[in-house]
């Protein structure tokens, strides 16, 4: 598989996407076209499978400057809702991706670029990458990534991150929780491909389970997470990936 828009380019290597934010003279900011065609891209490959883990990049200088706020600029009450509701559909299918999906953060990632490295599974940071939420400074509320933000950091630093709207260099942005780990610029492509190549030598059904039962068990109290936990553990027993991998272990 292999498309190019204008505005995103998708790209299969080996048994992995890799979707590059392409308005580098917008500082790669989520217009309403570009979001529309990164839900649709993390659709299809949830459907492909053939597509075993995403990558998302952009193209220098930045990852992600936000929401296209010459579009907020000419937003009227009805388009409000219409574009809040793209913008959260979008998190909500990288969150709930069956594959898992790596942020590799060239460049400031700031507002709903922020946003979006927060909902991706694995993130590293080039040297050079900043995070943060200043929304807060335009007069905007960070109100859809709030949510994901808060379960990455806890309340007290998503309150400060928020408030603030101070950008994190990428070493603070590891402290904070917000990515991973932070490589040389020239090695962020090369150290997220590294992701992609070990999760597709993984078993596609225990990858995708396993990000299932984390979304399940966020909002439940102890007991139900644990009842939902052995249910899984006692399906997954029997599932053909798994009795594949354990006689292969046990070298029959």
């Amino acid at each position: 598989m292999r498309g190019v828009s204008e505005i995103l380019k998708v790209e299969r290597h080996e048994a992995w996407l890799e979707l590059t934010l392409n308005r580098p003279e917008a500082r790669n900011a989520l217009s309403r076209a570009l979001i529309a065609e990164l839900t649709e891209a993390f659709e299809h490959a949830a459907a492909d499978g053939a597509v075993r883990a995403l990558i998302v990049s952009a193209a220098p200088p930045a990852f992600c400057s936000g929401l296209d706020l010459r579009e907020v600029a000419a937003t009227d009450a009805a388009q409000a809702e219409l574009d809040a509701s793209a913008l959260l559909r979008l998190f909500e299918t990288i969150d709930r991706s069956p594959r898992p999906v790596i942020a590799a953060v060239n460049g400031p990632a700031v507002a709903g670029g922020a946003g979006l490295a927060s909902v991706c599974d694995i993130v590293v940071c080039g040297r050079s990458a900043v995070i943060g939420y200043p929304e807060i400074k335009r007069g905007l509320v960070a109100a859809i990534v709030m949510t994901y933000l808060r379960r990455l950091v806890g309340e007290r630093q998503a309150k400060y991150l928020l408030l603030t709207g101070e950008n994190l260099s990428a070493e603070r942005a590891v402290e904070f929780n917000l990515a991973n780990e932070v490589v040389a610029d020239a090695e962020l492509m090369p150290r997220a491909r590294h992701y992609a190549r070990l999760f597709a030598s993984y078993p596609p059904e225990a990858l995708a389970e396993t990000k299932r039962l984390m979304g399940r068990i966020r909002g439940l109290e102890h007991g139900a997470a644990v009842e939902e936990a052995r249910r899984l553990n006692a399906s997954m027993r029997l599932s053909a990936e798994s009795r594949a991998g354990v006689r292969k272990f046990l070298g029959n």
